[in-house]
């Protein structure tokens, strides 16, 4: 009778094999398929299934946001992330870490997701405001990519976003601000589409915040102090 010391191998080798040759993981990102970071604005955190109702984001009517200027001050310009496969084993060996590459324009996908905040009633403008003068229930932001990093864990995708928004109003030193945005979603095949969806709702929840700050900006509000954090 073999050992049963031994009757563990060819079922780990067998998973090892199966976990190299399933398509749908092992060449679901490659070098050649970066990711297009084009911005798709998910259904309202309340719309979406099986999840837990947000607060109603609304602007009044007549804020605008001049945003004059968007960069990508990501330290790491070229990877949004990476995926980990692991050996279905008790112990979840890793056995490949593959980079995430960006194929599209990061500045562009920022500009597309600050543009969708139209959806809050805010009124967005890729430009900086009129040298006629300062009108009441405006803002103006320079806005920058500090981060964009989307992961596997477990069954799941994970995305951290932040945002920083250098605000400028009339008479008034700049006032600077970050706005952290976090996505989960499920991992159904490590397709480039479901990262690109993870790290769209990241970016989200981060435009989400700094609407937040432009409405109160808007109606006269001071930015909530942060403790001494941008």
């Amino acid at each position: 009778m073999r050992p049963l010391r031994h009757a563990w191998r060819p079922a780990a080798f067998s998973a090892l094999c199966m976990l190299g040759a399933t398509p749908g993981i092992s060449h679901a990102l490659t070098e050649t398929e970066p990711l297009p970071m084009v911005y798709e604005a998910a259904p309202e955190p309340a719309e979406r299934p099986n999840s837990t109702p947000a607060p109603v984001l609304r602007v009044a009517s007549g804020c605008t946001l001049y945003l004059p200027k968007i960069d990508d001050m990501r330290l790491n310009k070229v990877s949004v992330g990476n995926l980990t496969l692991m050996l279905p084993t008790l112990h979840a060996t890793p056995v490949k870490v593959q980079s995430i590459r960006a194929g599209g324009d990061p500045v562009e996908w920022a500009r597309s997701a600050l543009q969708s905040a139209s959806r809050y009633g805010l009124q967005v403008v890729s430009a900086a405001p009129p040298s006629t003068g300062a009108a009441a229930r405006q803002v103006t932001a320079d806005v920058a990519l500090r981060l964009a990093h989307s992961w596997s864990s477990g069954l799941n995708l994970v995305s951290h976003v932040v945002l920083q928004a250098s605000y400028r109003m009339p008479g008034a030193e700049p006032v600077m601000r970050q706005y952290h945005g976090m996505g989960t979603r499920a991992n159904w095949a490590s397709g480039n589409g479901e990262f690109m969806s993870v790290l769209n709702l990241g970016m989200e929840e981060a435009v989400r915040g700094m609407v937040a700050d432009t409405a109160a900006l808007c109606d006269g509000k001071p930015l909530p102090d942060r403790g001494g954090a941008p």
